[in-house]
């Protein structure tokens, strides 16, 4: 039962649901050489962090970096290694790094938290396409975010958790995962998940199969029933505004004149990228829209994915990338409607390059 975890990176819910993912499956009973992590790591020994070697994933403070094992790290956490993994790739294991060695009688979890868009997910410098799904979950559609959850701890001025991936979790760990299906646990995490669309894609007929198969078969059932396990809503912001939320924190709580001028600045800044991106966007659809043509036949779904990764690989280079504003996460979905639309690859990207030069 070979378990894949990928956290995107820098991004301190994105880990915390990694980190917690691995605790699930661990405590039931998913041997340690079974599971793959990619991590970008940086925030339990981070100066910032508040609480030194630790990671928590809601207000009951529980230390869930504590134990995980991370085998691919920093700037090891790319859409390459993670191919290479799931193919089996003798170069990295020539290094000594774990593979994923599954047989045709194995079942595999792959669990990913970070930024998507149109059947594609985003790595620190890049994005991999979906091309091939089995049963796949997703956070929201694709034309909708995910939302953060756990905002609110005075502790820190960071969200602490995904609001989807809070739920399926939590579900793993409160209810029998021998009996419990992937239909069942998709339809409660459906449920509680109430700023997004949770939706589901590919092999349907696997939805009856037993959440233990994937995620292992101990009986976890928490013991913390005094618990509550549901977010408040208010709690919850956006995932891509959680970064102006954490700086409107910080220009809120400034005890001297200098720290609320460098909130300020900060947060100025940010609202300023964010702006500008979604304008970057708009001009390059009005660039096509005035000065491109489209094709007269229609494209292909996968013509158009190759259509949006080369165009999103040219706004990544030539405007800006998720990492530099988050927002851009935000406005991608505009990129593929132009390629639904029947518009060449090539003449989308002269319309990059005018707006972006």
């Amino acid at each position: 039962r070979p378990v894949v975890l990928i956290s995107r990176f820098i991004y301190i819910p994105n880990q915390a649901d990694v980190f917690h993912a691995y605790q699930v499956v661990r405590a039931n009973k998913v041997p340690a050489e079974n599971i793959i992590t990619f991590a970008y790591d940086d925030i339990a020994n981070n100066p910032k962090n508040p609480f030194p070697g630790k990671v928590f994933h809601d207000y009951e403070h529980e230390d869930v970096y504590k134990g995980v094992i991370i085998d691919y790290r920093a700037d090891e956490v790319t859409p390459d290694n993670f191919l290479k993994v799931l193919k089996g790739d003798k170069d990295l294991e020539a290094k000594g790094k774990k593979l994923l060695k599954s047989g045709p009688d194995d079942n595999v979890f792959i669990f990913f938290s970070g930024h998507g868009s149109y059947r594609s997910i985003g790595f620190p410098n890049d994005i991999v396409s979906l091309v091939n799904i089995v049963y796949v979950t997703t956070s929201s559609n694709e034309k909708e975010d995910s939302w953060s959850t756990f905002c609110m701890d005075k502790r820190f001025d960071i969200c602490l958790a995904n609001e989807y991936t809070y739920a399926w979790i939590t579900d793993s760990e409160y209810k029998d995962m021998k009996k419990r299906s992937l239909d069942q646990q998709y339809e409660e995490v459906k449920k509680r998940t109430t700023h997004s669309h949770v939706m589901k894609y590919g092999e349907m007929g696997m939805g009856k199969l037993p959440v233990g198969k994937f995620q292992g078969h101990y009986d976890l059932l928490k013991k913390r029933n005094d618990r509550s396990i549901t977010p408040n809503p208010v709690d919850s912001k956006p995932s891509y505004q959680a970064q102006l939320f954490s700086k409107s924190r910080r220009l809120m709580e400034a005890a001297t004149e200098d720290e609320h001028e460098t909130a300020w600045r900060k947060l100025h800044r940010a609202l300023q990228l964010g702006h500008i991106v979604k304008e970057t966007f708009r001009e390059i659809v009005m660039d096509v829209r005035t000065q491109r043509k489209p094709t007269l036949r229609g494209l292909s779904k996968s013509d158009a994915l190759v259509c949006f990764e080369a165009l999103f690989d040219q706004f990544k280079t030539r405007c800006f990338t998720v990492q530099q504003v988050p927002e851009v996460a935000h406005h991608t979905v505009h990129l593929m409607e132009l390629c639904k639309a029947s518009y060449e690859a090539e003449t989308l990207i002269e319309s990059v390059h005018n707006v972006c030069s």
